[in-house]
């Protein structure tokens, strides 16, 4: 794990985490309330303001008052320490050993990670993530979540909420309260977000970390696109573009998953690592 930063690890704890993360609903996840070692103090400080030049905003309504840094030259220093440990040999074994994928890659330019602030009224519309990325021709296959907010409740919203495919109301509610992180299996059946808008004040902290193999999953896990599963309203042609963009959108998945299917090369899953010889 990572030194001085993360919890420690130890053989009896990641068997015991292992096994929540495979039993768990609506699909593989575990939050591990006391990762971090370090008090709230010692790195909260360095999180970054709202006014910090270094954030990029978001402007639809899918991720209403959102900003993002992935710039590791960017990020403060001790930031980015806590990432490029949590992206070392020893932390990718640990993660290995609770998820069951084997021979995970960290994604050395934070595509969609890094630094994630949410303000008041924010939102996460919820959604499943890409799957393919491009960039280096690799597969998503974990998320990695951590919450760096000295004082949160559940009253304070931006909770993140896990979600059975086709159900509106979430099965598991995380409050992301300091030092938790919330480690998932990611693919197009994990629908995640925060639908709960911040309360006026709040300023939602957290670095957002995604991992990869080189491997393809037997199974569809999704394509390129990020699909939202819910829509803010709409008005004027809104009415008439939305209903285009779902029909698209469905389309798109449709073909994505027959691709995957006709495959030659898609004939078994990867190899886990309880499986390894």
């Amino acid at each position: 794990m990572a030194e001085g930063d993360a919890a420690r690890l130890d053989t009896d704890r990641l068997e015991r985490l292992a096994g929540q993360f495979r039993a768990a609903r609506p699909f593989p996840h575990v939050a591990i309330p006391d990762f971090l070692s370090l008090q709230a103090g010692e790195l909260a400080a360095s999180f970054p303001g709202s006014e910090w030049a270094g954030w990029t905003r978001f402007r639809d309504p899918y991720q209403h008052e959102k900003m993002f840094c992935n710039d590791i030259t960017a990020i403060p220093a001790r930031l980015a320490t806590l990432i490029y440990q949590l992206s070392a040999p020893a932390f990718l074994k640990a993660l290995e050993a609770l998820t069951g994928i084997s021979a995970l890659i960290p994604d050395p330019y934070l595509e969609g990670g890094g630094l994630h602030m949410s303000g008041p009224g924010g939102v996460l519309a919820p959604h499943t993530d890409f799957h393919l990325y491009r960039r280096l021709a690799l597969h998503r296959r974990i998320n990695l979540l951590l919450y760096l907010n000295p004082t949160w409740s559940e009253s304070d919203g931006g909770c993140l909420e896990l979600y059975e495919t086709g159900r509106s109301t979430p099965e598991v509610t995380i409050v992301p309260t300091w030092g938790t992180c919330v480690i998932f299996e990611t693919d197009d059946r994990s629908v995640h977000g925060f639908s709960r808008p911040i309360r006026p004040g709040g300023w939602r902290r957290s670095i957002a970390l995604y991992y990869y193999t080189s491997a393809e999953t037997a199974g569809f896990s999704g394509d390129t696109t990020t699909y939202w599963r819910t829509h803010a309203p709409v008005s004027g042609l809104g009415h008439l573009r939305l209903p285009l963009y779902k029909g698209l959108i469905r389309g798109s998945k449709l073909l994505s998953r027959l691709a995957h299917g006709v495959n030659p090369h898609m004939g078994s899953r990867p190899v886990r690592a309880g499986d390894a010889k």
